[in-house]
């Protein structure tokens, strides 16, 4: 529930980061708490699509099962923008509360069990691009999941490597766009965002690897396309059409299928929100450069006007 006043006055809510068991963990979860870009807003308010979660509870694939781990407490800690923030909010976490001797029992062995691949911990299959990642660790028949090893399976604290986790970060442009329809790189060595956590530009070796699930930008005037690009090449082909429309206007030329956040001005009025969409099929980035790119219309558009997300999982296998 971000900050705001009536009718719909947001105030600089600018980030939400996840703290477990003592630990920031902003480097992989970094969500938007504004009323415009809100990245997880409240599920009944949510318009025709899905709460975001960090993975699927009570799975025993590491891929999946990237939920959240930790065993003393969690909590949330929340970053003003320039602005001091004068409305309540309210943040609420959403999870399962498992006693120790419920874990064998729900989850069994994190891992393993991959068919025709016994060494494997897991495999992740690239069906977009006809790749496949193997991901091995120390213990190939996978983890019994008890107490003492719940922090150390995907999403939790105590990771060995590789390490799996949830990945969610929006980025606002900190610079104009060239206002010739060229690339806009969200990437933060460069100076076009404003921190290392918006960073949307991923130069990999083979030991590093993102899995791409969900992408969003707010519509805004002179937007034409955004996509990924990855090592040299669009995804998906020719982009996609992110122009700004609405409801209201049916006549217009193309919509922004990647709007998320408040509803307008896809839509013209109302306390709900649009969640991060989901793409047809993820894209992995692993041993090359992938990017979140974006273009105008050949209009410029003024910094900060854009602002995108990111979602998906994040795998680590080096030390």
């Amino acid at each position: 529930f971000p900050p705001f006043s009536a009718p719909a006055t947001g105030e600089a809510l600018k980030k939400i980061i996840p703290v477990l068991d003592g630990e920031k963990y902003g480097e992989y979860i970094s969500l938007s708490g504004e009323l415009e870009s809100l990245m997880a807003p409240p599920k009944l308010s949510i318009w025709g699509s899905k709460l975001y979660s960090f993975g699927t509870p009570m799975s025993s694939n590491p891929l999946l099962s990237t939920t959240l781990k930790y065993s003393h407490n969690i909590t949330v800690e929340c970053l003003a923008g320039v602005t001091a923030i004068t409305a309540n909010y309210r943040v609420r976490l959403w999870g399962y509360v498992y006693k120790v001797d419920e874990l064998s029992r729900v989850f069994g062995i994190m891992g393993g069990g991959v068919p025709g691949h016994p060494e494997l911990f897991a495999l992740l299959v690239d069906k977009a691009r006809g790749r496949e990642l193997p991901i091995r660790k120390d213990t190939p028949g996978g983890i019994r999941v008890t107490g003492d090893t719940w922090k150390t399976l995907p999403g939790g604290n105590n990771q060995a490597i590789p390490k799996i986790n949830p990945l969610a970060r929006y980025a606002f442009n900190k610079v104009d766009t060239d206002g010739k329809s060229g690339d806009y790189q969200f990437r933060y060595t460069i100076g076009n965002v404003d921190e290392s956590e918006e960073e949307m530009y991923f130069d990999f070796d083979d030991k590093d690897a993102l899995l791409v699930e969900g992408l969003g930008i707010r519509a805004v005037a002179n937007l034409k396309e955004t996509g990924l690009l990855i090592a040299g090449n669009y995804h998906p082909k020719g982009l996609i059409p992110t122009p700004l429309s609405a409801v209201t206007d049916p006549g217009a030329a193309g919509w922004n299928n990647l709007h998320f956040g408040h509803v307008p001005p896809i839509q013209p009025t109302g306390i709900l929100w649009y969640a991060i969409p989901k793409l047809e099929r993820p894209y992995l980035i692993w041993n090359e450069i992938g990017m979140v790119v974006t273009r105008d219309d050949g209009t410029a558009i003024s910094a900060d006007d854009i602002v995108a997300a990111l979602t998906g999982v994040r795998i680590e296998m080096h030390g």
